[in-house]
């Protein structure tokens, strides 16, 4: 049987910019060629080799460059590739709201071994025992926001309180706006979020998602982490661009950091006069005159004004 010359990678999130470049990395002895079509944020690369040596290298050099980005091969569905992860590394998902239910089930209810690590709403938001203690938990977490409470609090709230209550490692939250939605899944150590527009198959967007947190892969480049703990702020995360800063950080004002300095010095030079002097610092330009200090330190003497001088 003859060995392949050809093969398909499938990437989600990849930057479009650096595709091109990586094909360019490709050693003239592998005589191999790649052509890609992408379409919104997948990108298939259909790679040509002569030899199957030459194939193999090039197929590792797109995964080294693409790392994470790449979620399977050939005919592998991204649906199938985020249940296989979570089948790999023992996760278990849940759902916290219907909007983010609609956007997974209909790819997840085919694909072969879905229903062993996702729940399809039966355990969560869609039983009827669960679903009202999700709502329940979210409004004790919410409660001091009225009746109408930011979309994308109230997303991150049901995710949490899912996961929690549930008792799964996953679980996903949507909170559909009027252009875009927000994407938000829940994890142990905080919230992974993205906005996405209504446009940009947001379902396929929380696959991704999924499939990364669950194998421990980097998230693709424009979704922010919100930590545990940090979930009230004054300014709700998902109304921008996301970023993976910790959005609580804080830059130090320059100013501030050289007041600081100047208070430290100035707190040093008292403590080096006082111990110079006992504490009477009034004798200090007598105690400094009986110091052998450098010339420069003590070129100031020569102009202390003397006892009864007058100054012009």
């Amino acid at each position: 049987m003859a060995e392949e010359t050809r093969c398909v990678l499938r990437l989600y999130g990849a930057p479009q910019g650096r595709l091109a470049a990586a094909v360019a990395l490709f050693a003239p002895q592998w005589r191999a060629e790649a052509q890609w079509k992408s379409r919104g944020a997948e990108t298939l690369l259909a790679v040509h080799a002569d030899t199957p040596t030459g194939l193999k290298k090039a197929a590792q050099s797109l995964r080294s460059s693409f790392g994470a980005d790449v979620y399977g091969a050939g005919d592998t569905s991204l649906a199938a590739a985020a249940v296989q992860a979570l089948e790999a590394h023992d996760r278990l998902l849940a759902c916290g709201d219907a909007a983010a239910g609609a956007l997974l089930e209909s790819r997840l209810e085919k694909v072969p071994g879905a229903e062993k690590v996702y729940d399809f709403g039966a355990m969560s938001y869609a039983d009827a025992k669960v679903g009202p203690q999700i709502e329940k938990r979210v409004r004790a977490k919410l409660g001091g926001e009225g009746d109408k409470p930011d979309p994308v609090r109230l997303a991150l709230a049901r995710a949490q309180a899912a996961r929690r209550i549930v008792g799964t490692e996953l679980a996903v939250a949507c909170a559909e706006r009027e252009s875009d939605h927000v994407l938000v899944l829940s994890t142990k150590k905080g919230c992974w979020l993205r906005t996405v527009s209504a446009a940009d198959t947001p379902g396929l967007w929380l696959l991704d998602m999924v499939r990364r947190a669950a194998a421990g892969l980097p998230q693709a480049e424009g979704t922010g982490f919100l930590p545990a703990g940090q979930v009230k702020q004054s300014d709700p995360p998902g109304r921008s661009q996301n970023t993976a800063k910790d959005p609580t950080s804080k830059k130090k004002h320059p100013l501030r950091v050289l007041l600081a300095v100047l208070v430290i010095l100035a707190l040093a030079a008292f403590g080096v006069a006082w111990y110079l002097t006992d504490g009477d610092l009034a004798a200090l330009p007598q105690r400094l005159k009986t110091l052998h200090l450098p010339e420069w330190v003590t070129l100031w003497q020569a102009h202390e004004p003397k006892p009864g001088a007058r100054l012009i």
